[in-house]
């Protein structure tokens, strides 16, 4: 029987992951990239002897307990990683010298939020003790949703049923959650930046994971932790075609039949296409937006997306290792990162955890400031390129006084200065409005389902953070695992995650 072939666009996580278990389900593939490495989103840079990490906070899947690590396993060994487990989610410290431990085992955080809001108890007690319950549990499904029967449904209730209280109670954003409290500094300790674009259980399935151990931040960073699936994907025998942008997909009879480049190549010989690319680029202008509907319109032009950031990164010629790795710092006076953004507090990263990141007695530190005034950077950068670059060393400098004032001895040990903006994201990766998780996964029981097919195109599929609200390094792994299952399932043949 003859091979079938599929067309990957994008070597992202996503991609990487549909073309190992393409390979592995004997389909002939290829990837195609814009850019000249792996990773998309999940990548690094070096400037000047220091590494900057673009993405991974911490990766899900690493505890044996859950499916997700078998997956992983499935992908790279995951007993030669080493891996970094947070003590703390983040330190929060306040203007009025309020410093508050977000530990992640669950006990001392209790104690360190009733030490500073004992009027809140009945709140905090509560909040633990989902803690507890929720950290016990695989939320991973076996398989893609689209392959879901009746009776997958009807069993996955017994499964849910122990938790659903729970997940219910806890289904608002934590904003919502913590209005009664009483607490002022209990309710900004909480209401992190990050865990604002998800139902509050995220936050305590997060710190479940984290102090069990099934999640962590992997020693080396992003890009390294992308390199291990190119490799398993190369090993397996697909094919990676880098500097290569894909501008159009091309169809026949309402068929995805192959792809054209940004040079004029045309690639004609896919029986599938999967695009793990970009999705509002994918749709309306790969596609040109003829296969659409009413929701995937309102989808795109309704639906909340994650903001996007300028990242601030310093190479730092001293160490911290008496600092924590990650503060949440409230500010005297808000910071303006442009004309419609102003920010009270922000998220440090001192990566004194991760030696391979920079020599022996220097340190990377990396602050991120949201935004969701994609399209002024975007316009900067094309049309004054002198005030973009006045503007990225305005912010730059006032972030390197905060940070003096707060650590002490930076000013005058600072080898490079690195900025990244929502332009630098729409540059590099091609993502909508420079999002860096695509949409967000609004408060609910359950995450905004959107289909990888396309209506009215045949032997097209999209994966990635646009087909997965919430996006994430784990999720994009199992969205393209998700899809090579729907195929096999299609071609009724059996799916295969090991090597054939």
């Amino acid at each position: 029987m003859e091979q079938k072939s599929i067309i990957i666009i994008g070597a992202g996580i996503a991609g990487l992951s549909a073309g190992c278990y393409g390979q592995m389900n004997s389909y002939r593939t290829q990837i195609f990239d814009m850019q000249n490495e792996p990773g998309g989103s999940c990548t690094a840079w070096k400037r000047k002897g220091y590494t900057f990490d673009g993405c991974i906070h911490s990766v899900g899947g690493l505890n044996p307990a859950f499916k997700l690590y078998h997956y992983w396993n499935e992908l790279i060994d995951m007993e030669k990683l080493e891996f970094f487990y947070y003590d703390e989610l983040g330190r929060f410290e306040d203007d009025n010298g309020n410093v508050v431990r977000f530990f992640t085992d669950p006990d001392k955080l209790e104690k360190e939020l009733k030490s500073i809001a004992p009027e809140d108890t009945k709140f905090i007690n509560s909040f633990i003790k989902a803690i507890k319950k929720l950290s016990k549990y695989d939320m991973q499904p076996s398989k893609a949703l689209e392959l879901w029967t009746p009776l997958d449904y009807y069993l996955r209730q017994f499964i849910v049923a122990p938790i659903m209280k729970y997940l219910i109670k806890w289904r608002k954003s934590v904003e919502d959650m913590t209005k009664k409290c009483k607490s002022p500094l209990l309710k900004q300790v909480l209401n992190q930046d990050f865990f604002s674009h998800f139902p509050a259980y995220f936050l305590i399935f997060s710190l479940g994971h984290l102090h069990n151990k099934n999640a962590g931040y992997p020693i080396g960073g992003s890009l390294p932790f992308a390199r291990l699936l190119e490799k398993k994907y190369l090993d397996l025998g697909g094919r990676i075609h880098y500097d290569s942008k894909v501008t159009r997909v091309n169809t026949k009879n309402n068929k995805a039949i192959g792809i054209t480049l940004e040079n004029g190549e045309i690639h004609d010989e896919a029986d599938i296409v999967i695009s793990a690319a970009d999705g509002h680029y994918t749709i309306f202008k790969m596609l040109e937006g003829k296969y659409i509907n009413e929701k995937i319109r309102k989808l795109y032009s309704e639906h909340p997306m994650w903001p996007s950031a300028v990242l601030i990164y310093l190479g730092v010629s001293r160490n911290f290792g008496n600092e924590p790795s990650q503060i949440d710092l409230s500010l005297k006076k808000a910071l303006v990162v442009d004309e419609q953004s102003k920010l009270d507090r922000i998220p440090i990263t001192i990566y004194n955890f991760d030696p391979t990141l920079a020599a022996k007695g220097k340190t990377c530190i990396r602050v991120i400031l949201t935004t969701g005034n994609y399209q002024y950077w975007n316009d900067l950068r094309k049309n004054n390129i002198k005030k973009y670059k006045q503007e990225k060393t305005r912010i730059s400098k006032e972030i390197i006084e905060i940070l003096d004032q707060r650590l002490g001895n930076i000013k005058n040990n600072i080898d490079v200065i690195d900025v990244a903006t929502p332009a630098t994201f729409k540059r590099y990766t091609n993502n909508w409005k420079g999002s860096t998780q695509g949409w967000e996964w609004t408060p609910g029981l359950i995450p905004e389902f959107i289909k990888k097919e396309l209506p009215g195109l045949k032997n097209f599929y999209l994966i990635g953070q646009w087909v997965e609200p919430g996006g994430g390094v784990p999720t994009a792994a199992i969205s393209g695992r998700n899809v090579i299952q729907i195929i096999c399932k299609r071609d009724k043949k059996p799916f295969v995650a090991t090597v054939p």
